[in-house]
Parts: structure tokens; sequence; C-alpha cells
């Protein structure tokens, strides 16, 4: 180990220096401070015995000068000094020295200090080892970290490029939708498309838990329950019979030698553009909303158990039509369950409050005004479930009614 020797007397230099190697370091001296700093600097030395006494720098203002300097690694300091009143020790502690060692010198106990001091310099070298090892562990994880959230976030809008993004294919029927994840991805999805040139499918699905499984689950469901979406797992189902295509889904997905792990609730249905003529089966999930024109809020009917959990489970269709001016509310479970500072839930009554709460001066929609609700009764955007809702309607005919 390196230890320089600063005093401007040559024989105690050349003293101290030789002790020094005597005991096993490479010692280098220097005749003042500002020597020993350029010394220090360009060696990178850890020990340094000064002079209190030097002209020009002296030991205190030494130490200070070590102090504010960066240096790059810890300099324990001795100061040699015939100095002994109380008050030269707390200057000398207060300029940052270390230890201090009263002359005339006595070599036993130089060794003993330079020995703690020797010791107090590994104790520095390892805790910056480990605190190198600690930064370089944490760039790695900040790394992980960083390419995690850059792959959520292009799963994100993966996963948003799914959702509808027009409604054209439903004139002349309109549809309008909201989805706020609570988290990067999502496990609910919804979407609707052509079956025929009158005929429309839909469907809503909220898979169980939150996160990167419900959301794989989730993509995996938006293949199948697309015609044309690909190998997926109900590609050949019927998907003009909602009560079939959601017996065939559940079958394919369920496995009866696998643990249950995530499952999901689905509203699947058809629905004629013209007439307003729909059928529409259920697997668990919340009652659809049908909200008729003046005002009167109609649940339909509960379906069967959510798919993925039985393989056996046969599901019913049922049959409900939308006059002109009437929508169907399709949502997950995160409106109802949404719980307020108090715990107290959303709920049923709340959600029918703003779907009949139309407002003719007010260009908001159902949508708008529904996740305006949900955070107020929040009293945040942060939500512990995700949030989507999946509206279609029928609009009004034009004229005076009959």
């Amino acid at each position: 180990m390196k230890a320089l020797v600063i005093d401007d007397a040559p024989d105690i230099r050349i003293y101290v220096r030789s002790l020094l190697e005597k005991w096993g370091y490479e010692a280098i001296d220097a005749s003042e401070g500002l020597e020993g700093l350029a010394r220090i600097r360009d060696s990178g030395i850890p020990i340094v015995v000064c002079d209190w006494e030097m002209p020009g720098m002296s030991g205190p203002d030494f130490c200070r000068a070590i102090r504010k300097a960066e240096m790059g690694h810890y300099v324990y300091v001795i100061l040699l000094t015939g100095r002994s009143e109380k008050a030269d020790l707390v200057e000398g502690l207060n300029a940052g020295a270390d230890d201090f060692l009263s002359k005339p010198l006595d070599a036993q106990v130089l060794n003993a200090r330079v020995r703690v001091a020797k010791r107090i310099v590994h104790l520095e070298q390892r805790l910056a080892e480990q605190n190198r090892q600690l930064q370089s562990s944490r760039n790695k994880l900040q790394q992980a970290y960083d390419q995690i959230q850059s792959d959520l976030t292009a799963a994100a809008r993966i996963q948003r490029q799914m959702l509808p993004t027009s409604d054209r294919v439903l004139l002349p029927l309109r549809a309008e939708w909201l989805f706020l994840p609570a988290a990067q991805v999502s496990g609910d999805s919804f979407n609707f498309f052509e079956l025929t040139p009158d005929r429309i499918g839909f469907y809503h699905l909220d898979v169980s838990g939150h996160g990167i499984p419900a959301a794989l689950l989730s993509a995996s469901l938006n293949r199948s329950l697309v015609p044309g979406g690909g190998p997926g797992v109900a590609a050949q189902a019927d998907f003009l019979d909602p009560a079939m295509f959601l017996t065939d889904l559940n079958r394919q997905l369920s496995d009866a030698d696998t643990e249950v792990e995530n499952f999901a609730t689905v509203v699947y249905g058809t629905l004629d553009k013209r007439t307003g003529e729909g059928e529409i089966a259920l697997a668990g999930h919340p009652l659809p909303i049908i909200h008729r024109r003046h005002g009167e809020i109609e649940y339909l009917k509960p379906g069967g158990l959510p798919v993925g959990m039985f393989p056996e489970v046969a599901y019913d269709s049922q049959q409900f039509r939308l006059d002109a001016g009437e929508r169907l509310i399709l949502y997950s479970d995160g409106v109802t369950e949404c719980q307020d500072a108090g715990g107290e839930a959303f709920g049923d009554t709340q959600l029918q409050a703003v779907a009949t709460t139309d407002t003719p001066a007010s260009s908001q929609s159902f949508t708008d005004r529904l996740a305006d609700s949900l955070r107020e009764w929040r009293g945040s955007s942060d939500f512990e479930d995700d949030i989507s809702v999946l509206v279609l309607e029928r609009q009004a005919e034009a004229g005076p009614e009959s």
C-alpha cells in the first residue's frame, strides 16, 4: 500500500519514509503541501503522514484542500504536531485530519497509527468495491426495467390496436366505448364486426387477474372471437350462433387435467343492423343493460359459467331487440366494483344513473360521463381493476314521434 510523507524537514521525511518502507509500505515523500496534493492525484495514495507546521500550506490547510478535492478515493491523514492544546486538536479535526501523532516521534506509535489507517483504507476500498458492484447491479436492473417498460408499452399499443377504431361497419347502428386499463396492459377487450351484410357480431370479455398473464389470454381470445382472426381455438365455431359459439370456445379453452389459472367472462352476440333484432349468450359476465328510449333500464338474464373453468358447460342464447333510440350497454365488473376512498363500490345504481342522465344540451357521450363519474368516485385516475364499456345504439328515427 502506498503512503506519503509530507514535511519540510528533510531528516524527518527520510526517517519516516524509511520506517514506512521497513513496514512494507511503498513510501513517497514531498517537501510541502501542494507537492503532496499533486503526488496524491498522480499516484492514488491513500495514507498521508503530514507535518502541521510547514511554510506556505500548513497541515490543516492541506487537510482542508484534500477534503475539497475530488481524489476518487478516501485519503487518511495523520498530522504530526508538537501541539497539545485542546483547541489545536479541534482545529485539526475540523480541518479534516483523521489522527494525530505527537512530536518527538515514537516509531512504535507511528506503526500502530499507520496500521489503523491501513485497516480503515481497506474497509473504504471494500465498501467502494461493493458500491461499484451495487451500482453495476442497479444499472443492469434499470436496463431490464426499462426494457420491460418498453415491451409493456409496445404490448399496450398492440392491444389497443385490437380495439375498434371506427363504428363504420355498424351503420346505421352507432357505437361508443371506454377503455381504462388498471395497468399498461389489460385483461379486458371488446370488438364488433360484420358477419353478413345485415348482421354484426360483437363481444365483451374480462379475463381474471391483471397484468401480463391476463393480457396474453385476452389477446388470444381476441383472435378467437373475430372471424378470420387466425388459427385461434374457436376459429371454426359458428359465429351466428352465440350459445354454440361460447360452448365450443369453453370446451377448447378448458383442460380437465390442468389447474385453472385464468378464466374469462364473456358476452357474445349478434345483432341485425336493420331490424334491431339480436341474440346474445353470457359466460359469467356482468348482465348487459338495455337502455330503453323512454329511460327505462332493462337487464338481460344471467348466463353460464366463465369460459375456461370446466369443459362440459352448455350455454344458452336469449333474444333481445333494440328499437330506435335504444342502446345495449356491455361492461366489465371493474365499473360496478370501482371503490371510493371509503371502500364503497360504484354499483349498479350509479351506473344506471349515469346511463339515464342524458343531457341533449351537452355533447358529452355516455362513456365520457361514465369516465368522469368513475374518476370522481374513485378520487383519482388510478383504478384497481380494468374498466371497459361497449355501447351499441340504434339511433332514433328522424322526425316527430308517432
